[in-house]
């Protein structure tokens, strides 16, 4: 447009409100420019977030697949279906075959029968058979007399030469606990010895058995 047409009093107005036009102008881009800058700090912040939400989800899914892959390991136990005493001939009819999952099961637990297994301690119902409750026996076995309980003992230290019918003193930690106690049965390929004690010293002589603190030594 040509200045010469332009009015005297339009073209003062105009350089009066030129400034006040650019401090708009200088305004905006500058609101412009602020918009810009939390547009992409709000993307970083986003893309941050996104970020740890997908590793803490892929190290879940690591965590979920190990768990996953650990219990699928299953492995067969017996597990007892009636209460066994000490010195008890395991039968079939006394456990039952289970699958469980492998890192539930104690390294000890029996996986099949064994011929000639005996109970080295009582065991309750619903409870593992393993190779510390249970040995196997290929020696003769005394029956138990009337009035008197058996206990399976583990001796802390080596015995002597021990054989079934023997008679023993039981004794834990320098104490006497039982005299004249029978030998019913020795479990191979252990130091577990079944012996034979009277009703009202089973309590204390199964409490130190339990610890292992009882010793036999052989009477005459």
């Amino acid at each position: 447009m040509n200045n010469k047409h332009i009015p005297a009093s339009l073209h003062k107005l105009l350089k009066t409100i030129a400034p006040v036009i650019v401090r708009i102008r200088e305004t905006s881009a500058a609101n412009y420019m602020a918009l810009c800058r939390n547009n992409r700090r709000r993307l970083q912040v986003i893309a941050g977030l996104s970020f740890c939400a997908g590793l803490t989800f892929f190290v879940t899914l690591s965590r979920m697949q190990s768990a996953t892959a650990s219990l699928g390991l299953t492995t067969p136990v017996l597990i007892a279906t009636s209460g066994i005493k000490p010195g008890d001939i395991i039968t079939t009819q006394l456990f039952s075959l289970r699958t469980f999952p492998r890192s539930a099961v104690a390294p000890t637990a029996l996986h099949h029968m064994q011929f000639g297994l005996v109970a080295q301690q009582s065991i309750s119902i619903g409870e593992l058979l393993t190779t510390t409750n249970t040995g196997t026996s290929t020696s003769k076995q005394l029956q138990l007399p009337a009035g008197f309980r058996s206990v399976a003992i583990v001796p802390p230290a080596a015995l002597p030469p021990m054989h079934v019918g023997d008679h023993v003193d039981i004794i834990a930690n320098g104490v006497v606990l039982a005299t004249d106690a029978l030998v019913l049965s020795l479990i191979e390929n252990t130091t577990v010895v079944i012996v034979a004690v009277t009703a009202e010293l089973s309590a204390a002589v199964a409490s130190a058995a339990a610890i292992g603190d009882a010793t036999l030594v052989v009477s005459s």
